[in-house]
């Protein structure tokens, strides 16, 4: 019987990161605990600091002591303190010599695929570590075929290990009554223009945003009447993100281009219904969340053609090159021209998005939690 052993889940990435792999933590612990109760026992690095850029010395050294450490030596401790008899880390990192059988979420290999794209420190201290947890944790889940497909090729991980088991949606990202108060009160607080496309995403090289910015460019300048094109981008500043503000700037495009930083959930379901359309034309993602928050909103998406995009979208958005900013502005100018299109569109994305839940994710995974521990 594995029904009533405890499972230790790291969370500390749930405090410390409000996007990608800290919404995927804190959500599946949501929902989680209404199926496992007492059996979930969650575990944190308290010193770690939040993501935030520029780092301090102080978060430079608490990013150090949570990368070694934390990861190898103590999170064993806070497991064992909880009595749990298996531990879930749900990002690239994990004890690589465990008394526990380990599953770990490998959101994607983008850190593989693109190295430069990343800080010193996190490539050096995952390509020495994720080729030897590959080896030896007992389960990977990941979010797409995509990712599992780069597991296998990149690191020789045997298909049968990894687990694909698809994100969820939130709650909030559904779309309101046209006439809600709401979208009118988010529309003025943000200061938004009638008409924009709308990007989502930490401002980092990944996620192409400079290619994009040419793109908007590109469309302002081409007389087939899309001089009133706007770009709404909402996320925080990451890594190397200097290059994005500057390139608007010498475009000429600090009038028609607005960044809002970091953004609610409950905001940004209301942004995207507000929007035109939706461009993610991210190089490499191991899922895509804004992807599906569009979708799920009934805003029209206009996404890249590459790793997992095409997976999480199927037919419901328009895949572009995300290398080529012609692609990328052909994209753009088919959704924002064409109102059947985007009525299809808007119309597909919402029955596709409504097949993720993460209350599908967690029964997923608390099934491979009771496989590996009836397995061990």
């Amino acid at each position: 019987m594995t029904t009533g052993l405890r499972v230790a889940f790291d969370v500390t990435i749930a405090r410390t990161n409000r996007m990608g792999s800290g919404m995927y933590a804190r959500q599946l612990v949501d929902a989680l605990r209404p199926i496992m109760g007492e059996r979930l026992s969650p575990i944190d690095f308290r010193y770690a600091t939040p993501v935030t850029q520029p780092k301090t010395a102080r978060d430079r050294l608490a990013t150090l002591a949570h990368d070694i450490w934390w990861t190898q030596v103590a999170t064993l401790g806070a497991a064992h303190a909880c009595d749990a008899r298996l531990l879930h880390m749900p990002t690239m990192l994990a004890p690589v010599r465990s008394s526990l059988p380990v599953v770990l979420t490998v959101h994607d290999l983008a850190i593989m695929r693109f190295p430069e794209k990343f800080r010193l420190w996190h490539r050096t201290c995952v390509s020495f570590f994720l080729p030897r947890l590959a080896r030896t944790v007992d389960a990977i889940v990941t979010g797409s075929e995509a990712t599992k497909a780069d597991l296998v090729d990149l690191l020789d991980v045997e298909p049968e290990r990894v687990y694909v088991i698809p994100y969820g949606i939130g709650s909030n990202f559904a779309p309101l009554p046209i006439d809600h108060p709401r979208l009118a009160e988010v529309r003025a607080r943000y200061r938004l223009p009638r008409d924009y496309v709308i990007s989502v995403g930490t401002i980092e090289p990944r996620k192409n945003l400079v290619r994009l910015l040419e793109a908007i460019k590109l469309l302002r300048s081409s007389g087939n009447g899309l001089s009133e094109l706007r770009l709404v981008h909402a996320g925080p500043i990451g890594w190397r993100a200097d290059d994005v503000p500057r390139t608007a700037t010498s475009l000429g495009l600090d009038e028609h281009v607005q960044f809002l930083g970091f953004v609610p959930d409950e905001d940004l379901a209301a942004l995207y219904q507000l929007a035109r359309a939706s461009i993610y034309p991210s190089l490499f993602e191991g899922f895509g969340f804004p992807v599906l928050e569009a979708m799920a909103t009934g805003c029209p998406v206009v996404t890249a053609n590459c790793s997992s995009m095409p997976e999480v979208a199927g037919d419901a958005a328009v895949l572009v090159d995300p290398r080529s900013v012609e692609s990328i502005a052909d994209g753009i100018a088919r959704v924002w021209s064409d109102d059947g299109l985007r009525r299809d569109l808007a119309s597909r994305g919402l029955r596709r998005a409504a097949g993720y839940t993460w209350a599908a994710t967690a029964r997923q995974t608390l099934r491979l939690y009771d496989h590996v521990l009836a397995s061990t």
